[in-house]
Order: structure tokens, then sequence, then C-alpha cells
């Protein structure tokens, strides 16, 4: 094969990489343009991004490769012995050799450097997506996220025909808290909050911010029992953990008002949701700082003394 069809070889998968990584850029600042509702395509542009970084590492190595294979070509006419006008067809082929060397060497250049913007780009674009998903103040996910995740258990549950349980939590006293102490200190308790319950979860579960003062545990796996060990494990852990608020740092306790329910077969993320609240709900209404595990009649598992 001569060496021009060896450039050309190079330099129009170059081309169209160069055509597919405008695309997928382009695609991927006006997708950022329209938030919530590309959802899904932002997902796909992101995987579309990293399949192009991968395509352009693979080629930058056939380029490589390709130049080596050039030099040891050119190594071995540089070592022929050739008189008259087979000197000059030597001195031509070297030529060319050499311009094919450094073409590949320029492209090799440029996939480096365009591996490098598409894998800015793909990282940009992917903390976008989870900057889109994240509560800002607690650290934990928003309400999207959490939406999110819970037609992903529920799917997922009726896939392997496996429990999940969706605990729903409230502070008690939370508005006590911004009057006595000032919106603020809300704040710092949310903040502290949801580190706390984040570190108390274990790998596979979900947590979000649910709204205000209330946040939304998916605890993957569990039934009743083990579900409201989990969260008496998370409860105690909030109820001995020190919560400073205000300018003053004044102390303060904070309790927890649980609701539980567990996933079933045919459950819709409104109909878990319902059972959940509605457990929440008792909680509350019998005196705070406890668990209600949701049945057909809700029955409180745990009741702790308000201290």
């Amino acid at each position: 094969m001569s060496t021009s069809i060896y450039i050309l070889i190079w330099l129009v998968p170059s081309m169209l990489v160069s055509i597919l990584i405008g695309a997928y850029v382009g695609y991927g600042f006006a997708l950022r343009r329209h938030g919530d509702q590309i959802r899904d395509e932002r997902r796909k542009t992101l995987e579309a991004l990293q399949s192009v970084v991968q395509s352009a590492e693979e080629l930058t190595s056939e380029v490589d490769t390709h130049n080596s294979e050039l030099e040891s070509v050119g190594r071995t006419v540089g070592d022929l012995s050739a008189t008259g006008e087979y000197e000059q067809i030597k001195q031509t082929l070297l030529h060319q050799i050499s311009t094919a060397i450094e073409s590949n060497r320029r492209l090799e250049n440029d996939l480096v450097c365009t591996r490098y913007r598409l894998e800015e780009q793909a990282q940009e674009l992917d903390r976008t997506r989870m900057e889109a998903r994240m509560d800002i103040l607690s650290g934990v996910g928003n309400r999207k996220a959490f939406d999110e995740s819970l037609r992903f258990m529920l799917s997922k549950s009726q896939r392997r025909r496996e429990t999940f349980a969706l605990l729903l939590i409230d502070v008690d006293h939370f508005k006590w808290i911004n009057d006595t102490h000032g919106h603020q200190s809300g704040d710092q308790v949310v903040q502290r909050l949801g580190n706390t319950l984040k570190s108390a979860i274990r790998p596979g579960d979900h947590i979000a911010r649910y709204g205000g003062d209330e946040f939304g545990i998916l605890l993957e796996g569990v039934d009743n029992q083990v579900g409201a060990m989990v969260a008496q494990r998370i409860r105690d852990k909030v109820e001995h953990c020190n919560f400073d608020v205000g300018l003053n740092d004044a102390r303060v306790a904070v309790t927890l008002s649980m609701g539980m329910a567990i996933s079933a077969p045919s459950d819709t993320p409104e109909n878990l949701l319902r059972r959940a609240d509605e457990a929440l709900y008792r909680s509350k209404e019998a005196g705070r700082n406890r668990l209600t595990v949701y049945e057909e009649r809700p029955a409180e598992v745990e009741h702790l003394q308000v201290h």
C-alpha cells in the first residue's frame, strides 16, 4: 500500500472524529441550557462523550503503532544500497515516509489535546448532572433524585421479587428551633442532619431531602423487622449527636419522627409514599420521637420517651 493511502487512512478517521466531537460537545452545551426536561438526553450525551473519548484514545494508540511501523520501514529503506535513478527513488520514498510520520505525529498530538478537552467536557457534564440532583444545604439528594431513586427501586424490587423500605423522617419541633434560635439555626440542623443520616445508611440505600425538614431514605432488601432495626440505629445516632446552633452555639436536642412502609409487588411510587406518609403522621400524632411501621392498621414498633 502506498504511503499516500496510509496518510489518507489516518486523516479520514481524524476528520470524522473531529465532526463527532463538534456534534457531541455542541449538543452537550445545548442540553445544559434546558434543565430537567432533557435529563435522559443529558445522560445519553455523557455516555456518547465517554464513547468518543475511548475511540479517540484507541485511535491515538493506533496512530502511534502506525508511526512505529513507518519508522521501521524508513530504517529498512535507508539501509538499502542504491545508485543512479534508484537513489532518487529511495530519497523520494524516504521523504514521503518522513512526511507521513510527521503528519501522524501532528494527528497524534491533536488527538491527545482533543481527548483531554473531551474528558474535561464529560466531567463538567457529569458534575452538572450530579449538582442538579443534589440538595446544597443538606449535602444529600434532592426531591428529584429521590423520585428517580424510588422509581428505580420499585422496578428493581419487582424484577427481583425483593422488598425494600421507604422511610420518611421529620425533625421534631423544627418550627420551634427556627422561632427560638433563628432560621440560620434551622439551616444548621438540616445541614448537620444530612451529614449524620448519610453516614448512617448502608451501601445501596438512597437518601434525599424530601422537603424543608423532611428526609426520605430507601432501605434496600429489608422487611419490617430489618427495616425497623436500621431505622432505630439511624435514630439513635441522631439522638446522640450534639447540635450546636445559632451565633451562641446553643445546644439543642434533635429527635426524629419516622414513618416506614414496605414495598409491595403492585406498588406505584404514589401508593408507597402514601403509606409511609400515613405512618409518619401516626408517629407525630402519638407524641413524636418514634417510628411507626405501616401495616393494615399502622402499628407503632417503638417508642422512646422525649427527654
